[in-house]
């Protein structure tokens, strides 16, 4: 049985577990932080996050257009769920995983690994199904020792590949080398070649952070109010000669390289050129292509060089992930607003929420707030597994 696994190689568990028994239960949804066997874990640099709740209410009103939308005539939302293929569970539970999802209000599921038997069962309880794909953060040992020169560099002189920010499987690739872009195409290409696959998901399609989500900079122990040259990439022969050759200055040798335009605008324009390109190549295998961002066009661009207003995804799924920014789940209307009035009208944007901190009521209004801003619906973070719980 082949298995395919979008994210470097990474060994995912199953996200979803049996219904246990029991009378007298009602259904609920709850959470469940699914983990990677592997080092290179999702996001693990967020730390070990605990469980949150997902009930009945917060099912009904992924499906209850008339309190969402209002009864008049707008269509319901569409909901999408981040998760892993479960490709370890027996098809009657792969089934039942995948009807709960539809009773949830899910309509889309991105999928951090899969084979065949998964997504022909995806697709027959009428769930579209997308490849969620790491894109410029990719720690394959192939990679890391053949082509250490494609990696990211910062302003200090070291590599991503042998020393990188924050986390050890941050191994950043260069949005700029060619060589790159080809290798992103080929694994897009190959993905589109998928049969029962409707798109092709980027995640880490950025830079490193050069500033941290605020929230994370406690357990750092690190204060962010600058870009610091550790953390402030890229500056590889490549970056910097083609930067040499559009404005005659090595970004190395200008007075304050943070406060450039130029070189950020450089930085910007290499990652768009290669998210459009990857577009092409999916389009070219009648795939969509979506994206997971930072949550707004400016903390994007701040934190970690993305424009992703100039993308050309079918969908963007920015990650308005109120907690990480020390703000409560009103803000997410806000991020929802800016991110909508940046794109064009014909391309939406649904809005990503990270359930371990959505508890309770908060989940209801992350949901409310998301479309009171213009989402066309919400993709939830943090692995979904069935229960029942008592009346």
């Amino acid at each position: 049985m082949t298995s395919i696994h979008t994210k470097c190689g990474a060994d995912w568990t199953a996200g979803f577990s049996g219904v246990c028994c029991g009378a007298a239960k009602a259904l609920a949804f709850c959470l469940q932080w699914t983990t990677v066997v592997s080092a290179m874990n999702r996001r693990s640099f967020l730390g070990k996050m605990g469980h949150g709740a997902l009930g009945v209410s917060a099912a009904n009103l992924l499906l209850d257009k008339p309190r969402i939308l209002g009864a008049n005539s707008k269509p319901r939302p569409k909901n999408w769920i981040w998760t892993d293929g479960g490709e370890r569970l027996k098809p009657a539970e792969q089934r039942e995983r995948f009807k709960q999802f539809r009773k949830a209000g899910i309509d889309a599921v991105l999928f951090s690994g899969f084979n065949r038997e998964v997504l022909a069962c995806a697709k027959a309880e009428g769930l579209e199904t997308h490849a969620w794909t790491w894109a410029l953060c990719r720690g394959d040992k192939e990679l890391l020792e053949k082509h250490p020169d494609w990696y990211d560099v910062n302003r200090l002189g070291d590599s991503a590949a042998d020393k990188p920010a924050y986390v050890d499987y941050y191994h950043f690739l260069c949005p700029s080398h060619d060589e790159v872009r080809q290798h992103l195409a080929k694994i897009v290409a190959d993905l589109g070649d998928t049969d029962n696959l409707d798109g092709i998901h980027l995640d880490y399609i950025r830079y490193p952070d050069v500033i941290l989500p605020v929230a994370l900079w406690k357990k750092y122990n690190l204060i962010q109010n600058e870009e610091l040259p550790q953390f402030d990439y890229c500056y590889c022969e490549v970056c910097r000669g083609a930067f040499k050759r559009q404005t005659g200055e090595d970004p190395l040798q200008l007075p304050d390289p943070p406060s450039n335009a130029a070189w950020r605008q450089y930085r910007y324009d290499s990652v768009t050129r290669l998210v459009n390109h990857l577009v092409d190549v999916a389009h070219e295998k009648r795939k969509q292509m979506t994206a997971a961002v930072f949550p707004t066009p400016a903390l994007a661009k701040k934190l970690v060089r993305q424009d992703w207003a100039q993308w050309n995804l079918d969908a963007v799924l920015p990650m308005t992930y109120n907690s990480f920014y020390n703000e409560q789940p009103e803000w997410i209307q806000r991020a929802v607003k800016e991110g909508v009035a940046a794109l064009p009208k014909d391309r939406p944007l649904y809005a990503g929420l990270y359930l371990p901190d959505l508890k309770g009521e908060d989940f209801d209004r992350a949901v409310e707030f998301a479309m009171a801003g213009g989402a066309k619906g919400v993709s939830l973070f943090g692995g979904l597994r069935t229960v029942k719980r008592a009346d």
